[in-house]
């Protein structure tokens, strides 16, 4: 597992000030956050068998028992995900991992005690949600320090020295190779465009992105100091907690380099990139920025930048052999996709809930524009299963031939449920349930589970790279069984 590296000029504000990923060296977690003998820098490896295995979910940090909303669902579906047969490479939290106002007070025992198997695996990344960030606001210009080219730049050097010892460059040629790249893009016409428009307004990249409503009301702070979290973490000055990142990507399998930065032999290229957002800070309702749309309003530019750099830059990095691209999946809070579902009903109107978030639509449209898309994107914040038919641009179902993009819901972590109330024919599965999604991947082909807290299979599938056609399973096709060499009927 590691942060990614962005290699074309339009990423240079965009990764702002540093790529996340998994910590590359190991620090100790504050004794009141994590549980004992955690720490930060230890990422699975796993002998290459031809596939990953990547497990999903959201909105579950109501830890056990009781709480505000009655018995939630949480400690059932992390015990199911502790027992799973075949057991997952990496594990991603959608966000909204601590209700109700992501007090720092509530990490241990509703993140912490919850999930400590999977913590101490070096297993577990995650999103950032609207309740993680309850109380806190975005910083306006005037409290950004430092310029924006000198912020990203160091940023940039730190985080692309780590990556490339980690791959197993030495790390003088590591650091010529990162001063080198960072140069090069800080310094590119397109970062000077972007800082000529200054919309984004250098909003930063990591926790010093936000700040508190009123004293003491946020704890973005605390949300990245986790060390289970895996952000990635920026040398310089000020607390290190400050310093990990809202917005990162991780590779996996981890690709090997040589001493000089060559890909090794044989290559082993990653099978998989997830590019995890913050969309709070994006087009979305009750999002931490404003999102009027008028030409005055502020916009994350720079997280916008970097990942049009991350989705246009997975077919040509080194170390990818041709035509062996890795998955491109993109994982956040706020899906931009997704069925209205009600948190009740009151006279026959539908009250709370969630719908389709059109503002963060347009935006990833507008941000990829003349690229190809991620081929999966994973949201929660609607507490409910949902999963899509492969979707075209304008977000209609696309059903014969190739493209199109595949939206997963899963906001049934473990917090309460909400109740469906129109799904339409966008959608291929639409369930009110606890659950998590279960990805298996291999180069060419993805299978699919919704799995519930007895461990029932609600939803499964598989599709081609590339394909817009569902596949249904077997019935008898579990999880846990080896694969087939493609998803496609005997004789196609």
């Amino acid at each position: 597992m590691t942060a990614r590296r962005a290699s074309r000029p339009a990423t240079a504000l965009a990764a702002a000030a540093c790529l996340g990923g998994c910590a590359l060296r190991p620090s100790a977690p504050p004794a009141s956050a994590a549980p004992a003998g955690v720490a930060r820098g230890c990422p699975p490896e796993r002998a290459p068998d031809g596939e990953v295995r990547l497990v999903f979910l959201g909105d579950a940090g109501y830890g056990a028992g009781t709480s505000e909303w009655g018995t939630p669902g949480q400690e059932a579906i992390a015990a199911r995900i502790d027992r799973l047969g075949l057991a997952p490479d990496l594990v991603f939290f959608l966000g909204d991992n601590i209700y109700w106002v992501g007090s720092a007070s509530l990490y241990k025992v509703r993140f912490d005690d919850v999930y400590e198997p999977l913590i101490r695996q070096c297993k577990v990344h995650v999103a950032l949600g609207n309740h993680d960030l309850k109380g806190c606001r975005a910083v306006t210009p005037e409290e950004t320090q430092g310029t924006c080219l000198e912020t990203l730049a160091k940023g940039l050097v730190a985080d692309r020295v780590a990556q490339y010892v980690r791959q197993g460059m030495g790390e003088e040629a590591a650091r010529t190779k990162a001063e080198a790249e960072t140069r090069a893009e800080v310094h590119g016409p397109e970062a000077a465009e972007a800082l000529k428009a200054r919309r984004a307004n250098c909003l930063p990249a990591d926790a010093s992105a936000y700040a508190d409503e009123r004293p003491g009301a946020c704890h973005a702070a605390a949300a990245l100091e986790h060390a289970q979290f895996g952000f990635g973490t920026v040398e310089g000055e000020g607390p290190e907690e400050e310093r990990r990142q809202r917005y990162y990507s991780i590779l996996y399998p981890v690709p090997r380099l040589t001493e000089r930065g060559a890909p090794a032999e044989p290559p082993e290229p990653a099978l998989v990139e997830v590019i995890v957002l913050d969309s709070n800070t994006l087009r979305v309702h009750g999002g931490r920025l404003d999102t009027g749309g008028d030409a005055n309003s502020r916009e994350d530019q720079l997280q916008l930048l970097w990942l049009r750099s991350t989705l246009a830059s997975a077919t040509d990095r080194a170390e990818t052999p041709p035509g062996r691209r890795p998955w491109k999946l993109l994982a956040l809070h706020h899906a931009p996709q997704t069925p209205r579902a009600c948190a009740c009903r009151l006279f026959g109107k539908c009250l709370g809930g969630h719908g389709d978030e059109p503002g963060l639509q347009r935006q990833l449209r507008e941000a990829l524009a003349g690229l190809s898309g991620p081929d999966v994107v994973l949201g929660g914040h609607n507490h409910i299963y949902a999963r899509s038919h492969a979707l075209d641009e304008s977000g209609a179902p696309t059903l014969q031939g190739k493209g199109g993009t595949r939206y997963f819901v899963t906001g049934g972590g473990g917090a309460p449920l909400y109740a469906i109330e129109s799904p339409d024919a966008r959608w291929a599965k639409a369930l009110t349930i606890y659950h998590f999604v279960y990805l298996r991947l291999t180069a060419t082909a993805a299978f699919f589970w919704a799995l519930d807290a007895d461990g029932r299979v609600r939803d499964s599938g598989c599709f081609e790279k590339g394909s817009n056609v569902d596949r249904p399973l077997a019935r008898d096709f579990r999880y846990d069984d080896p694969l087939p060499p493609r998803c496609a009927p005997t004789g196609e």
